[in-house]
């Protein structure tokens, strides 16, 4: 009888594993600029820039696939070479990952990006961005939702186990090292872990009607050990046997905006990304129409390779912008793919220059 329950927990093992693939993406990448490469804090005009993104990854299915982030970052300080115009750029970055029956999450309490931007030119069209990361993440399982073959009984906190089953795994799963006396708890949170990145941009003003800008980040440089379950002391092994270490996540960006008329402007787009065996490539085009001095629409096409096709649409009004898309899966499941909403917004405070009145004295 042991042996079978020790079985049973043999999907919540898989879960810890699985976790490690566990990642965020978002089908409007550029919405999300301090995920993307930390080199980003600070990359633009103005005061400050705060911003998110809500993703559902099946909109239509019962059970939440749910991403939602936020950041906000600005250009705080001017570099060591003032008269080449060097700025340096903080920001700070959260998100919050929810999938499934079981809400196997993913959370970061903050990561904290900084950016050093180098004028390559005196004018300031070519820039060279070295930026980089830290911040702590968590993982999570709501262990009162796992149920198997006995409906009656939850597995993890339900009380249903024999006196004589192995409990070791399922109080591994407690959140702390009395993970024993947590079994009643809805959420299990796992063993929390420090990430690190680095990222590098170049973005040039080609003339007046073309720009580009490539990226390239390595993030969790430090290859953090993760799991559900939580060591039993500083140098232990997890409660269960099983830890994991994050792989290195490596994303290459890049966009190019090229201007055609007054009115009308296209901008191709390409990421790729892997982490671990697994890779992501998505190139998107996106036109844009000029509405008038104040309001720009937007809209395109992206492919996700081997997974799916990507609807986008938005609008840059003055300072906010704002976009949203849809995915269309190549799967069986079709049109239920992920919907995502995200916008930003560019505060810019600058002082009115006290200008002396001038006193014009006529000569008699």
């Amino acid at each position: 009888m042991v042996k079978i329950y020790r079985l049973l927990l043999l999907p919540c093992l898989l879960l810890s594993v699985l976790a490690e693939a566990q990642d965020v993406h978002f089908s409007q990448y550029n919405m999300a600029p301090l995920y993307l490469n930390p080199a980003q804090a600070g990359a633009f005009y103005g005061t400050a820039r705060i911003g998110g993104t809500f993703r559902d990854q099946w909109l239509f299915l019962p059970k939440d696939y749910v991403t939602r982030s936020f950041f906000v970052d600005a250009p705080i300080v001017r570099g060591l070479r003032k008269k080449w115009g060097d700025w340096v750029g903080v920001g700070f970055y959260f998100h919050g990952d929810r999938s499934g029956v079981a809400g196997l999450g993913q959370s970061a309490g903050g990561v904290i990006n900084a950016a050093y931007h180098l004028a390559l030119d005196k004018k300031g069209t070519q820039v060279l961005t070295l930026g980089g990361s830290y911040g702590t993440f968590q993982r999570s399982i709501k262990r009162d939702s796992l149920r198997f073959e006995d409906e009656t009984s939850v597995l993890l906190g339900g009380g249903g186990l024999p006196s004589g089953a192995d409990r070791t795994l399922i109080n591994g799963l407690g959140g702390g090292s009395q993970g024993g006396n947590n079994r009643n708890q809805d959420v299990a949170q796992g063993q929390g872990y420090k990430s690190i990145s680095v990222g590098l941009m170049y973005r040039v003003a080609i003339n007046k009607t073309d720009k580009m800008e490539i990226g390239l980040a390595a993030h969790n440089l430090n290859r953090p050990l993760t799991g559900l379950f939580e060591p039993r002391g500083r140098n232990a092994q997890p409660v269960g046997g099983i830890d994991t270490r994050l792989p290195m996540r490596i994303t290459l960006h890049g966009t190019y905006d090229r201007k055609i008329t007054d009115k009308i402007s296209i901008s191709p787009s390409l990421l790729f990304q892997s982490l671990g065996s697994t890779t992501e490539i998505v190139p998107q085009f996106q036109a844009g129409y000029q509405w008038d001095s104040k309001i720009k629409f937007t809209g395109g096409l992206g492919y996700r390779a081997a997974d799916a096709f990507i609807l986008l649409g938005g609008a840059r009004i003055q300072d906010l912008q704002v976009g949203a898309s849809w995915d269309l899966t190549t799967s069986q499941l079709g049109l239920r793919g992920g919907f995502e909403l995200a916008a930003n917004y560019i505060i810019k405070l600058y002082k009115k220059p006290n200008v002396p009145p001038a006193v014009l004295c006529p000569r008699l």
